[in-house]
C-alpha cells in the first residue's frame, strides 16, 4: 500500500509555529523550584494513577487497622480519626497546589489574551488601511463602488477607547463587583 504524501506547509506557517512555541516556552520557563514542585504535584493529582494509589492506600489502612494482618498492631481504630485528619490535610494541600497551578496558568492565559488583542488591533488597523487604499484606487481607476453606510463605516478607523467605552456601557459589570 502506498503511503500518502505529506503536503508541505508554507514557510510562514512554520515560522509562525516556531514563534508560538518560543512564546509558550518562555511562559513556562521562569518557574521557581516551589512552582515546579506545585505544578508537578497538581499534574499528578489529576491522574488515574493518583486515584488508584489513594484507593489502595485507604484500603491498606483499613485492613491494617481492622487487625486483619497478623503481627501488625492496629494504630488507628475505627472510625479512623488519624486517617480523617491526614486526608483532610491532604485535601487542603492538594487544593493549594491546584490553585497555585491555576493561578500560573491564568497569568499565561492573560499574556496570550493581551498578545491576541494586540494582533487583532494591528489587523483591524491594516484592514482599514487596505479598505482606504482600495477606495482610492477604485476612485482613480473610475471603478464604481458602493457608497452605503456599511462601506463608509468599514473605512473608518476604530479607536480602542471607543470600543472599551461601548463594552462598559453595555455590560452590567458593576453588578458583578
Amino acid at each position: 500500500m502506498k503511503r500518502p504524501s505529506k503536503k508541505r506547509v508554507p514557510a510562514f506557517v512554520g515560522e509562525t509555529t516556531d514563534k508560538v512555541i518560543g512564546i509558550e516556552n518562555e511562559a513556562v520557563q521562569p518557574r521557581s523550584n516551589s512552582e515546579l514542585i506545585a505544578d508537578t504535584l497538581a499534574g499528578f493529582v489529576g491522574t488515574i494513577s493518583f486515584v488508584i494509589f489513594q484507593l489502595a492506600a485507604l484500603a491498606a489502612w483499613a485492613v491494617v487497622n481492622m487487625g486483619k494482618i497478623p503481627g501488625i498492631a492496629h494504630f488507628d481504630p475505627f472510625p479512623y480519626p488519624l486517617l480523617s485528619s491526614i486526608t483532610s490535610l491532604e485535601a487542603v494541600l492538594i487544593a493549594a497546589f491546584v490553585l497555585m497551578k491555576q493561578n500560573r496558568m491564568a497569568i499565561i492565559a492573560d499574556r496570550r489574551d493581551h498578545l491576541d488583542l494586540q494582533v487583532n488591533l494591528l489587523t483591524e488597523r491594516r484592514a482599514t488601511q487596505i479598505i482606504r487604499m482600495l477606495d482610492c484606487l477604485s476612485t482613480r481607476l473610475g471603478v464604481e463602488q458602493p457608497h452605503d453606510a456599511d462601506s463608509q463605516e468599514l473605512a473608518r478607523h476604530v479607536a480602542v477607547g471607543h470600543l472599551v467605552e461601548e463594552v462598559h456601557s453595555r455590560l452590567p459589570w458593576d453588578s458583578c463587583r
